[in-house]
């Protein structure tokens, strides 16, 4: 039997109903094609997950969908394994970023600096965190809840190591596993949707590049 304490009750606010959730205005980003038909019609809040094992395309992968995303919002990408490095820099060029070189930053912070930094104003609203290990090494996988709700106007895609088994390593990568709206894992330069919300492309992938698929497929041939 539960017995409740009158002077202990909690406010519980009054839950939605269709209607208020037919009201409520989401902002979703229009991308354009291919993006769209493999992504599906993403909202610019929450998370998006990437993942998959070293040399596979993530970081190809990423810088794609990042001038994608130039085109509509401010980006911020936090680039803890490469920041400031030239194969960064030379990346950012081979991949078109350079025309956009005003619609990006790139910082290398770990969690507590990167939260200070978006609550100062006019901060992106899409932030990349590459790579979620190092961003939030030693830190309990509720942070990743914490973030969520303390940005909810902000798209975070986190970029993930692996472990063994081919699943995305630690806690909070396991958060984004969970909970991101879509779920895309990187091999032989291969995008695949494994878990989509926002009607992604669950059949085909998209493929990041085409002579480094190649490439790897005669690698493992020989």
């Amino acid at each position: 039997m539960i017995v409740e304490n009158d002077t202990e009750k909690a406010v519980i606010p009054r839950a939605y109903t269709y209607e208020d959730l037919a009201r409520k205005k989401y902002k979703t980003l229009p991308l354009s094609e291919p993006w769209h038909t493999h992504l599906g019609e993403i909202e610019r809040a929450g998370s998006i997950l990437i993942y998959g094992d070293s040399g596979h395309g993530k970081t190809t992968y990423a810088l794609q969908l990042m001038k994608e995303l130039c085109k509509y919002e401010k980006v911020l990408y936090n680039s803890l394994e490469e920041c400031g490095s030239k194969s960064l820099l030379d990346n950012l060029d081979r991949y078109g970023l350079k025309q956009y070189r005003n619609r990006y930053t790139v910082q290398k912070e770990r969690i507590e600096e990167l939260i200070q930094r978006l609550n100062r104003p006019q901060q992106p609203k899409i932030v990349f965190i590459d790579s979620v290990q190092e961003c939030f090494r030693e830190k309990k996988a509720n942070i990743y809840n914490q973030l969520i709700e303390q940005f909810p106007t902000t798209l975070f895609i986190g970029i993930s190591q692996v472990d063994r088994k081919g699943n995305p390593k630690g806690a909070i990568a396991d958060k984004f596993y969970w909970l991101s709206q879509d779920r895309v894992y990187i091999k032989n330069f291969e995008a695949y949707i494994n878990k989509t919300r926002t009607g992604g492309n669950i059949l085909e992938p998209l493929v990041i590049s085409q002579s480094e698929k190649e490439k790897r497929e005669l690698k493992m041939i020989r």
